[in-house]
């Protein structure tokens, strides 16, 4: 080996065994040591504080900070004179790692550049009197001698495993973090101090106003941050630069004035590609509660500007502006796919007036979207006072009506097939879902070329336009026009106070309707008899993208009350035909409500009232009406004979008129119930005949053989029959004929029972046509013989006219003919 490195290697060892010899002696000198100096540090600290600061214990932690020297400082609590009071000290940690100059041990005095704070708390308290625990630091007062200490010169901080809070129970504010870890280093020159900060921090609360709730609830944070102040002019600048809240990038930048009272600041704050949901989470309970009734399923690039002064009960003033695209919003109102728009919020709309949620607004600027499919436009949509927040939009849209099945569940009511609509419309109203603040509605909806299915009661129509004008509450329904297959109704109609009861008491909805039409077929009408139908939605319909309001659409028009102002000139049900009909009808959730019903029919008129009510399948009935001058015939025919089997329209003639006041029940077929019907029918008959009626043709070719008892006529025809179930209830009553005068008393049977006497004088009408005296005239026609025959139902259920009168039930005549 050269000679050179041996020198060179010898050299090396002698500094290595120096430097294991200075630290083993360093070590040796520290504990030698360790009394006084724990001694010196404790009096030095107290005598800098007011309260107390006690250590357990000291010891040289020469490893940690190799090659300078730590002093390891455990237990160390700093409390206030009232701590037995409130209870919290200001420092309370396991260990506190100081570095200390080498050199200065060597003069037995501490100079400290670093120091180490790990696993403890560190509580700056204030109560509600305003007094704080940090009036320890304020010191004794004591003056120190001149040249007996040096201040130490502390260029970094470290933390590890400390719970930071401060609690001020005056100024309401809670700040409360756990820090994981925080590098602290100062760089100092003449003009600025530099302070740099790598951390990671868990903000368990953020509250700068307790009675609102905290900032950054629960929320990692990680800080690599450097800011900058100046000494001359007090400003502190933080340059741009990346945090992380919850692993995701923000940009912030910043200035803070300390050179005036109250320091003003400002501060920006960017984040791009952030979820609206996520960002909601950083915001306290009274701001995100109103932002979770939105959800943005895309990212949007957010920017922020706040300007203020850090002093108690300050709002800064806060702009934030946004903008997406491509993005899909899910509202009360439901999905919005396709968003493109900017935004801006701003939290003094009215200068002067305070940054107050009262005075924020939030303004939505070029928005286009499809609403389920539905294209919509708006220039301008304004959301002003956060406190209760009132959404102002102007919407345009153009569309097939066909989009709108795709917008709405499976079960809705209506199922479009054709035609178009064109939308303008300015709506001013809450937009949180419990809010119940008045709502308002302005503009056009036109309707043009429309074909549809009415699925709750299975009706089709075609050719259909309308125009919808709202007038703020009120929905206008003009120049309606709609087609089935037989019918065609024109309509306009009014809906009162529509957006206020839509959501909240549908029930209270009424509908007044103008219906006009050349032709109405009550036939295709036929299922207003039965319930409508509502299919149970299934999981996923409950979930459909316009659920709120167009599930609401159906409880509006199921719970809604309707008043009809009809005007038809002609109307079909089954037989029966009618003109000129003029009707106020009024439909409700279970009732058909007929008021007032004129109409003409075979030749004469009729005039009722009463009203339908909906059981399941049974639809119970009650009517009065009034009959003037009407062929009996097509009465007959129209109403299928009102069920009787013996007397038909066809054996009828002559006009009658009558008042009658029934109550029944209607299937939902449209046919009557059997055994339902019960009431009255009071009945003049005037010019009237009978054609080929069975049991007076049978009489006929039994007794009067010559009198053509298949064709016999009268002038006058009355009586009130009383009907309950399947029976008729005809009161004493005289057929006076052209051929023979009938006596007619008993009960009518519409399925079986019939039991009627009849008594038939033989004498001939005939004879007795010169006599004008009514009263002389009936004694006449009971002259002579009389005939007591019986119409009696059969087992088989066919009538039978047998002999006697029947009184006691008794059949006293053999079997004349079978009906």
């Amino acid at each position: 080996m050269r000679k050179w490195l041996r020198i060179i290697l010898l050299g090396c060892g002698i500094m290595i065994a120096l430097v294991v010899l200075l630290f083993l002696g360093m070590t040796w000198y520290i504990h030698a040591n360790k009394t006084e100096f724990l001694k010196q540090l404790t009096a030095q600290l107290n005598d800098r504080l007011n309260g107390k600061l006690t250590i357990q214990d000291m010891e040289p932690s020469l490893l940690k900070s190799f090659p300078n020297v730590s002093i390891a400082l455990k237990k160390v609590v700093l409390q206030d004179s009232l701590w037995q009071q409130h209870r919290h000290a200001l420092v309370d940690v396991d260990y506190i790692f100081v570095r200390v100059n080498t050199l200065s041990l060597l003069r037995k005095y501490v100079d400290v550049n670093e120091v180490t704070l790990q696993d403890g708390t560190l509580f700056l308290y204030t109560d509600s009197t305003g007094y704080s625990n940090t009036y320890v630091l304020q010191g004794t007062g004591n003056k120190q001698k001149a040249g007996s200490h040096k201040d130490a010169n502390i260029r970094q901080l470290l933390l590890r495993n400390i719970n930071f809070v401060i609690d001020n129970r005056q100024k309401f504010k809670l700040f409360q973090l756990t820090i994981n870890r925080l590098d602290g280093k100062v760089k100092a020159s003449d003009s600025t101090i530099q302070v740099t900060v790598l951390s990671n921090i868990l903000s368990k609360n953020f509250e700068f106003n307790t009675l609102k709730g905290s900032y950054l609830k629960d929320k990692l944070l990680q800080l690599n941050l450097s800011v900058i102040f100046n000494k001359r002019t007090k400003i502190m600048t933080v340059p741009p630069q990346e945090i992380r809240i919850d692993d995701h990038p923000v940009q912030i930048a910043g200035q803070f004035g300390f050179g005036e009272k109250p320091p003003p600041f400002q501060l920006k704050i960017n984040a791009n590609q952030v979820l609206l949901k996520d960002a909601a989470t950083w915001l306290p309970p009274n701001i995100s509660t109103k932002l979770n009734s939105i959800t943005l399923s895309k990212p949007l690039d957010a920017q922020a500007d706040l300007a203020g002064h850090m002093k108690f009960r300050d709002t800064p003033d806060v702009r934030v502006t946004w903008k997406t695209t491509g993005n899909v919003l899910v509202t009360t109102m439901g999905e919005w796919t396709n968003c493109n728009f900017t935004g801006r919020f701003n939290n003094e709309v009215l200068p002067g007036r305070g940054h107050t949620d009262e005075n924020s607004a939030v303004t939505i600027f070029g928005l286009s979207a499809d609403l389920s499919g539905v294209p919509l436009k708006a220039d301008t949509i304004r959301v002003v006072n956060l406190k209760q927040p009132l959404l102002h939009g102007h919407f345009r849209s153009a569309f097939p009506l066909t989009t709108l099945n795709g917008a709405t569940p499976d079960d809705a009511p209506i199922l479009f097939k054709d035609g178009n609509a064109d939308a303008d419309l300015f709506y001013t109203g809450p937009l949180l879902k419990d809010d119940n603040t008045g709502s308002s509605l302005q503009g056009v909806v036109k309707i043009q070329k429309g074909a549809f299915s009415y699925l709750p009661r299975n009706l089709d129509f075609h050719d259909a336009s309308a125009t919808l004008r709202f007038t703020g509450q009120d929905l206008l329904l003009e120049n309606i026009h709609i087609q089935s297959a037989k019918s065609s109704l024109q309509m306009d109609g009014a809906i009162k106070n529509l957006l206020n009861l839509y959501f909240t008491t549908p029930e209270k909805i009424a509908i007044n309707w103008n219906i006009r039409s050349p032709l109405v077929d009550l036939n295709e009408f036929k299922s207003f008899l039965s319930p409508r139908k509502k299919a149970k939605p299934s999981r996923a319909q409950q979930k459909a993208k316009m659920g709120r309001v167009s599930q609401q659409l159906d409880v509006v028009l199921a719970s809604s009350n309707v008043n009809m102002q009809v005007l038809l000139d002609k109307v079909i049900y089954q037989r029966f035909t009618a003109q000129q009909v003029k009707a106020v009808v009024d439909l409700t959730n279970t009732d058909i409500l007929l008021k007032q019903i004129a109409l003409q029919h075979a030749g004469g008129n009729m005039q009722m009232a009463g009203n339908v009510h909906q059981e399941g399948n049974n639809n119970y009935f009650q009517v009065n009406a009034t009959v003037n001058n009407v062929h009996i015939s097509q009465l007959f025919y129209a109403f299928n004979n009102f069920g009787l089997d013996g007397l038909t329209a066809e054996n009828l003639k002559g006009n009658v008129s009558a008042k009658v006041n029934l109550k029944g029940n209607i299937l939902d077929n449209g046919t009557l119930a059997k055994r339902s019907l019960s009431g009255s029918v009071n009945f003049n008959l005037r010019n009237g005949a009978l054609l080929n009626f069975g049991p007076l043709t049978d009489i006929g070719n039994f007794a009067f053989r010559k009198r053509h008892l298949d064709s016999i006529t009268f002038e006058n025809l009355s009586n009130t029959f009383q009907i309950a179930g399947n029976k008729i209830t005809i009161p004493p009553m005289r057929i006076a004929s052209s051929a023979v005068n009938i006596d007619v008393q008993g009960v009518y049977g519409l399925d079986g029972g019939t039991n009627i006497n009849l008594d038939v004088p033989l004498r001939n009408p005939a004879k007795d046509t010169g006599i004008t005296d009514k009263e002389e005239k009936r004694k006449r026609s009971r002259r002579g013989i009389i005939l007591h025959l019986r119409a009696v139902s059969e087992k088989d259920g066919k009538v039978k006219i047998k002999l006697g009168k029947g009184d006691d039930g008794r059949d006293d005549g053999g079997k004349i003919v079978d009906e």
